[in-house]
């Protein structure tokens, strides 16, 4: 889908139109990372936009890991709590009984979530937002308004199907599984490039020494169990990688061409 989102838009190099515009940059930059941003804004996007379809997926990927991995989808104030929570409950209990409580109080935390349709539409409305912003900094020069308009009129029902996969999703994880901790991977922007733990989604990016090399953004979910196996020792947790996420690397911008050379 990240592709067709981004022939449906123009770009160009011109300065950014207001302070609305100026600011989406910096939230690319707490989204994905400066690197990113970096390569947003010094490459000329008309041609070859694979840049920004990159970033595209970086945006969803993110988005719907959040959703996924959320105590309260849409409600993102209680969730470092609750996870600190959680935390100290896993270390110091039995799988079963950490388990059985991530279980009851994400079951119990339902009674507080938003109507289904709102949570929906708020959250399909901040993913438009983040994909607004990477568009901005690439050099979209159209109003923001626009951008969101035309976002939302051709991809806001895909977009939806998603957010309720991934609402879906956040539930058989944190209410139906207790045996162990199922997490959804996604590899954060700038980490170095771990062939072991996470795949190469662009094979023009590969590196010839990947300890040298770091992560540009990611572009696909992986998913890992970890179980507790013993309460004592270094080896307590059991942790197996089901599913790599995949990354792309920086070095696959050495395979773009054409860029600005700003003063």
């Amino acid at each position: 889908m990240a592709d067709s989102m981004v022939e449906t838009f123009e770009f160009d190099k011109k300065a950014p139109q207001c302070q609305e515009q100026s600011a989406g940059p910096q939230r690319v930059v707490n989204m994905m990372g400066a690197v990113m941003v970096h390569f947003l804004v010094a490459k000329q996007h008309k041609d070859d936009p694979i840049l920004v379809q990159i970033a595209f997926q970086a945006c969803l990927v993110l988005y719907l890991r959040w959703i996924i991995m959320a105590w309260i989808v849409g409600e993102p104030t209680y969730d470092r709590f609750l996870d600190s929570v959680y935390t100290k409950v896993r270390e110091t209990e039995a799988q079963a009984v950490s388990g059985r409580w991530r279980a009851l109080t994400r079951a119990h935390l339902q009674q507080l979530q938003r109507e289904e349709p709102e949570t929906l539409e708020t959250l399909a409305s901040s993913i438009t937002n983040g994909l607004v912003d990477i568009l901005v900094t690439a050099g979209c020069s159209a109003p923001i308004n626009k951008i969101q308009e035309k976002l939302k009129t051709a991809f806001n029902t895909k977009i939806a199907v998603m957010v309720d996969l991934a609402i879906r999703l956040n539930r058989a994880i944190g209410e139906d599984i207790t045996s162990g901790n199922m997490e959804v991977v996604a590899v954060s922007s700038a980490m170095p490039y771990d062939p072991a733990k996470m795949d190469n989604a662009y094979e023009d990016g590969q590196p010839q020494d990947s300890a040298s090399i770091r992560v540009l953004c990611p572009t696909d979910l992986g998913l890992q169990r970890l179980s507790k196996v013993s309460m004592t020792g270094e080896d307590e947790w059991d942790t197996k990688m089901l599913l790599k996420p995949k990354v792309a690397i920086e070095s696959v911008v050495d395979s773009l061409e054409d860029f600005v050379t700003h003063q």
